[in-house]
């Protein structure tokens, strides 16, 4: 049964638009349509709204202990997104923690250098343990934000359409600083440790740099590019967890949706799109329930689960089958691990925070160790279908340092995450689990003073889980590769990457298209503002006659009282909020 935001149930009927897939970016869609007045039904497979984004009881043996499922926190990408001051989300509860710094890289000695949101105290950090790396990051740093003037304004417009007038300022911005043409230029088309070795000397700001930003074997051509986060990070100066752990995210999207209007179902797993002639016209779901979209269909999910699963074969024409059946989702040939730790006091991590001396409390921010040489090593290690040994972390922390509601007072949880875990092992997941997830617990230990003494339990999620999970072929977080070529319009693939499908009565939205993963939202809001902005310009979308006699029959006051937020160049205008749907 669905939610109408009463605690009741409604009787089951269709909706003007249905949304596939209830984590944060399906519900971000829901609630930019919704408060444009569109009768909007979110269907989630799992018991719980949410997705990647989900936090949960998840360790047996601690069910006092919740965890973020899939996601790791938010980069400014969230923040330079609009979504929460457009959608108003502190009114509905969300309560952002920001961490600074965001990354401290760990040395065996006891050293440590510590990435801040002001890079100018990154560098006097770094200067302590390297003046020729101090050096080289504030030249890497300039040219990382100078990009920054076109990349933000992209991920913030339609990929096929960018050209707004914050993308031509930045333009004009890149244009004004010729120096950086050559290193920019670089940076595109460099390997990754090719290009990390012509910059850093230093182990730390080596490994930093390889833990931060590495989504391919790092020895290709073109996998330097992702150090692009380091800009991002430096440009929006804000990164944060939320009160509550990431799933505060969705649970405050959700009560938005419910109060303009929207509805959701969980435990509404999608099996099918129902066709009408060559047109999505609703969905089946597992058991054979029929549920009807009166205008279209967008699917949040892995866009090519919505292709090749969920669309009846025939539909798309030859050449976009092709292309749809390519979508890369194992080329990488790299899936995930996590590994959620429920403890019964305070970790520390005493040496390390006596060498920097500066009373920076280390269990704030992500933390890494490994260096530049073990993740390249788990590169080549893992595309050959072994597992690296020792396994490079991405990242390792303490949600409860920061946010103490993840746990029973004076008690911590903890989690190790790597994305060099082999798709395809040698020796499958199911028999090296138990050794592969001692060897990392067992090297964090290393760091971590009391790790072993206070743990209760334990649950690590490899990519078969995550696969099970989330309905990510591969285990892909991602759910398209972040390959270079598969971003902007080419996200997920060529012909597919406009939110608005070749298939009438389809849009795409979610991780898979533009423009990215993670905790971002964007691609839910901006799949919501072209489903909109063809609705009103009469663009060939399924809304426009619908949208069209609903602006005939408002009135002047209704008009000037219904405020939304739509596709213009700054994301918002007038569009007044529908009655009962025709």
């Amino acid at each position: 049964m669905e939610s109408n935001g009463n605690g009741a149930h409604a009787a089951e009927r269709g909706a003007d638009v249905i949304i596939v897939g209830g984590g944060h970016n399906g519900l971000t869609a829901g609630c930019y349509l919704a408060k444009a007045g569109v009768d909007v039904l979110v269907l989630e497979r799992s018991p719980k709204l949410g997705g990647m984004t989900s936090t949960n009881p998840i360790v047996p043996e601690a069910p006092d202990h919740v965890f973020n499922e899939g996601a790791i926190h938010a980069t400014g990408i969230w923040r330079e997104s609009r979504i929460p001051e457009e959608l108003e989300l502190a009114k509905f509860g969300l309560r952002p923690l920001p961490v600074d710094p965001i990354h401290v890289q760990l040395g065996p000695d006891g050293d440590s250098i510590a990435v801040y949101a002001d890079v100018r105290r990154t560098i006097e950090d770094i200067r302590r343990v390297s003046p020729h790396d101090a050096r080289a990051w504030e030249e890497v740093s300039g040219m990382l934000d100078s990009m920054m003037d076109l990349v933000l304004p992209y991920m913030r417009a339609h990929p096929t359409r960018p050209l707004t007038g914050e993308m031509l300022r930045g333009l004009a911005k890149v244009a004004s600083k010729p120096r950086y043409f050559e290193p920019l230029a670089r940076i595109g088309v460099a390997p990754h440790t090719e290009y990390i070795d012509e910059n850093f000397k230093h182990p730390l700001t080596r490994g930093v740099l390889a833990a931060m930003a590495a989504f391919l074997r790092m020895n290709l051509d073109a996998t330097a590019w992702p150090l692009m986060y380091l800009g991002l990070i430096q440009r929006t100066k804000w990164s944060a967890m939320f009160v509550g752990g990431t799933g505060a995210v969705p649970d405050s999207l959700h009560k938005c949706l419910l109060h303009h209007g929207g509805r959701t179902r969980v435990n509404a797993e999608v099996e099918e799109f129902i066709m009408r002639g060559n047109r999505v016209v609703g969905v089946r779901l597992l058991g054979g329930e029929e549920v009807f979209a009166r205008e279209a269909v967008m699917t949040t999910c892995n866009p090519k689960v919505t292709l090749t699963r969920l669309l009846p074969a025939g539909v798309l024409p030859d050449k976009l089958q092709i292309r749809a059946d390519g979508i890369p989702t194992a080329l990488a040939k790299a899936t995930s691990l996590k590994l959620n730790m429920a403890l019964s006091g305070k970790l520390t991590l005493k040496r390390h925070e006596a060498w920097r001396g500066d009373g920076l409390d280390l269990r704030h921010p992500l933390i890494d160790w490994h260096t530049l040489e073990q993740h390249t090593e788990g590169w080549e290690a893992l595309t050959a279908n072994d597992w690296p040994d020792p396994l490079p972390l991405g990242c390792v922390t303490v949600p409860t340092a920061t946010d103490p509601t993840q746990a029973p007072p004076g008690m911590d949880t903890f989690w190790a995450w790597s994305g060099l875990v082999p798709i395809f092992p040698r020796e499958p997941w199911d028999d090296a689990r138990d050794r592969v997830v001692q060897g990392v617990v067992d090297d964090c230990a290393d760091y971590f003073d009391n790790l072993k003494e206070l743990e209760i339990g334990r649950l690590a999620l490899g990519g078969p889980e995550i696969e099970e999970r989330f309905n990510a072929p591969h285990g892909n977080v991602y759910h398209v590769d972040p390959l270079l070529f598969r971003f902007g319009p080419l996200r997920p693939a060529m012909g597919f990457g406009s939110y608005k499908s070749p298939v009438p009565g389809l849009y795409l939205s979610g991780a898979g298209t533009h423009p990215t993963g993670g905790l971002c939202g964007l691609p839910g809001k901006l799949a919501a503002q072209a489903l909109l902005r063809d609705g009103r310009s009469g663009g060939g979308s399924p809304v426009r006659g619908w949208v069209r006699g609903k602006l005939q029959a408002r009135t002047p006051s209704t008009l000037s009282r219904q405020a939304v937020y739509s596709a213009t160049e700054d994301g918002v205008s007038d569009l007044p909020r529908s009655g009962t749907p025709a």
